[in-house]
Parts: C-alpha cells; sequence; structure tokens
C-alpha cells in the first residue's frame, strides 16, 4: 500500500515537472516569434518623426506694400502676393501677408507702434522709415549696378531695387513738324487745331507729378531745352487725360504706365500712330524692398524672401505687369519696352533716402537746367 502511494506521488511530481517545461518552451517559443516578426516590421513602419527645428522660421512674415507712384499695368500688389504664394510653397509653415498702403497710412500705422517685416517703398518713403531698417546682407548679383547703389547708405545695401519705370515722350506725328525730333521740339513745338467752330491753341508740353518724383530731370539730361512753365499740381493721371482729349498739349511726358494706356489705344485706332521716344538718361521710378531691425528670428526668412523676388524666376515675371527687371537682362521684344529697358541700365538713380528737400531743390535745378 505505501509502495502504490510512492508510486502516485512520483508520477505527479512527473507531470508536474513536464507541464513547467513546456510553459517554458511555449514561452520560449513566443519570445521567438515576437522578435522575429518585430525584425520584419519595424523596417516598414514610417520613420519617427523629428525632433529638431525646421530649417526656416515657420510663421507669418508681415509686409508693407508703399506705393507713391504710377505702375504699369494691373495689380502690382497682385504680383507680390503671386510671388509669395510661389515662395511659399519652398518653405512649407512660412506666410507672407501683403498689406498695400499711401504714404499717410504708412505714417499712421507707424504713429500708432504698428510694425513690419519686410517693406516695399520708392524715393520719399526712403527718408521716413530709413531708422527702421537693418542692412541687407543676401545676394545682389546680377542686380543692375546703378539701381543697387542708389539702395545703399555708404557702401551698405539697406535697400535692394525690385523693379523699375521710365519716363517717356509721347506726341501725334501729324502734330510734329516734319522729320522733327520729338526730343528736341518738346519745350518749343506747338500747335493749332481746330474743331468744329473751336479753336485749341496746344502749348508744347504736359507732365504729370506726383510728391517725389522729378520727371523734369529726365528731360533735363537728355539734352532737352526750353521754356518751361508747368503746374507740379497735375497728377500723372491727369496728364494722360488731357493729352488724349487733344485740347492741352502737343506732347507728354509720362511714364510706362502712359506707354501701356497709350499703345492700347493705338492698337485699337483710338489715337492716331504716336511719335515716342524714351528719357533714358534719368529715372527716380523704382521700388526697393528692405528688413525691419524688429523682424528679430524673420531676418533669414525675410533675406531668402528678398533674394527670391530679386532672381530671374520672379523678375521674368514683371513682364505681366508692363513693369522693368532690375537685372542685367533684357526680357521685352517690343521696340519701345525694350528701349526703356536698355536705356535702364545707364541711366542715373538718385538715392532712394533722399528727404523731401532734396526733391524740391532737384525739381528746381532741372528747371533751370532746362532754361538754360
Amino acid at each position: 500500500m505505501v509502495k502504490r502511494v510512492k508510486e502516485k506521488e512520483r508520477l505527479s511530481k512527473s507531470r508536474t515537472s513536464s507541464k513547467r517545461n513546456f510553459k517554458i518552451f511555449a514561452l520560449f517559443a513566443v519570445v521567438l516569434i515576437s522578435a522575429t516578426v518585430l525584425l520584419l516590421v519595424l523596417p516598414c513602419l514610417p520613420p519617427k518623426p523629428p525632433t529638431t527645428s525646421p530649417k526656416h522660421y515657420q510663421g507669418v512674415v508681415e509686409m508693407w506694400n508703399v506705393e507713391s507712384f504710377e505702375g504699369g499695368s494691373g495689380s502690382r500688389q497682385s504680383w507680390i502676393t503671386a510671388r509669395a504664394a510661389q515662395f511659399e510653397k519652398k518653405h512649407e509653415g512660412t506666410f507672407v501677408h501683403v498689406t498695400t498702403l499711401s504714404e499717410e497710412q504708412l505714417l499712421a500705422k507707424l504713429d500708432e507702434g504698428e510694425n513690419f517685416d519686410v517693406i516695399c517703398f520708392s524715393r520719399g518713403v526712403g527718408c521716413m522709415v530709413q531708422n527702421l531698417l537693418q542692412p541687407y546682407t543676401g545676394s545682389v548679383a546680377d542686380i543692375k549696378e546703378n539701381l543697387l547703389v542708389s539702395g545703399q547708405v555708404g557702401s551698405v545695401v539697406y535697400a535692394l531695387p525690385l523693379y523699375a519705370g521710365a519716363y517717356c515722350l509721347f506726341a501725334r506725328e501729324s502734330q510734329l513738324p516734319a522729320n522733327a525730333d520729338l526730343l528736341q521740339t518738346a519745350l518749343t513745338n506747338v500747335y493749332t487745331r481746330k474743331v468744329g467752330k473751336n479753336v485749341y491753341e496746344l502749348q508744347p508740353l504736359i507732365c504729370g507729378f506726383t510728391a517725389n518724383n522729378s520727371p523734369l530731370t529726365a528731360l533735363a539730361l537728355s539734352g532737352v531745352r526750353g521754356k518751361c512753365s508747368l503746374s507740379e499740381e497735375v497728377s500723372q493721371y491727369s496728364a494722360y487725360e488731357n493729352f488724349v482729349a487733344n485740347k492741352t498739349a502737343v506732347t507728354l511726358l509720362g511714364t510706362q504706365r502712359d506707354l501701356y494706356r497709350l499703345q492700347k489705344r493705338e492698337e485699337a485706332g483710338k489715337i492716331e500712330k504716336l511719335a515716342f521716344s524714351p528719357l533714358v538718361g534719368y529715372t527716380d521710378l523704382v521700388q526697393y524692398l528692405a528688413i525691419s531691425q524688429l523682424c528679430g528670428e524673420k531676418y533669414a526668412c525675410c533675406t531668402e524672401f528678398l533674394q527670391f523676388l530679386t532672381q530671374e524666376e520672379a523678375q521674368q515675371t514683371l513682364q505681366n505687369v508692363n513693369l522693368f527687371s532690375v537685372l542685367q537682362q533684357t526680357y521685352y521684344t517690343d521696340a519701345r519696352y525694350l528701349a526703356c529697358e536698355n536705356g535702364l541700365f545707364g541711366a542715373y538713380v538718385p538715392n532712394v533716402f533722399g528727404d523731401k528737400g532734396s526733391i524740391l531743390q532737384q525739381r528746381k535745378t532741372a528747371i533751370a537746367t532746362l532754361e538754360t
């Protein structure tokens, strides 16, 4: 009897040991299979998102676009916004917010303590914002030297040229003497025009002004001489309207905006054939870009944006708004536009930071030069 009990105890221990060994084996098998699965699956899993900071600024870049002279065609803000959208595609997470302002709106924003990161402006505004800007240290490769120098203080670039306009003369060929040189007759040629019972005595020249430009300097530096008595209260658009009405002056001293408007009229048969002469010795119709001292961590991004706007990808699209590139390239094939574009290579461009007093003095000097 004792022997049977001992045999049962032995068998029971044997079974327990077998179960324990089986469990150990099963656990080992599960671990082995799991490890094998992980080795096969891990390479297929998506990579872990990087924990390092992005290479470029992510956030909003505030850009103020201050327009002080007429453009070419279409909206310059739309042109800038379209270029900004291209830049944003290359810099994920960066957004450029463009606000177009007048000089008065600019001053109001500054008085209220608002700030920009990037500002787009021309002569007359430069003196208002100069002390808010920091040097531009990005690429200036292939930018026309005369335009680049006009945005410098000493030898340091504070304002980077973005696009340019040009001054031009226009006159109806029928109102000019035979074989006349438009430049040489701009201040001397008069014309009597009869319409029914009305008689119009057309003066030699009409010209439009803005608060900050000096179109008569372009005339003087082109070698024109003659008596010059023009009202500086006439706007650029008003001068264009008076010229089209054909009741005021033989010749219009206009800009690239008038070139666009008048050429469209000519092509549509709404004005007779025009004589044309670009005033290539001078332009102050240049728009610049600059970076605020307060842009902080955005500086590198702002610099990249300015570089992008002044490289060929962006600059060649200025044809779409009938303005001229600041690069040492020519993009136009139309003879009139090409003459203006080529002329910009050698034009004298005044410094963008000149104050209001220097602009007024320049206007007086231009009149004195014309009348010598």
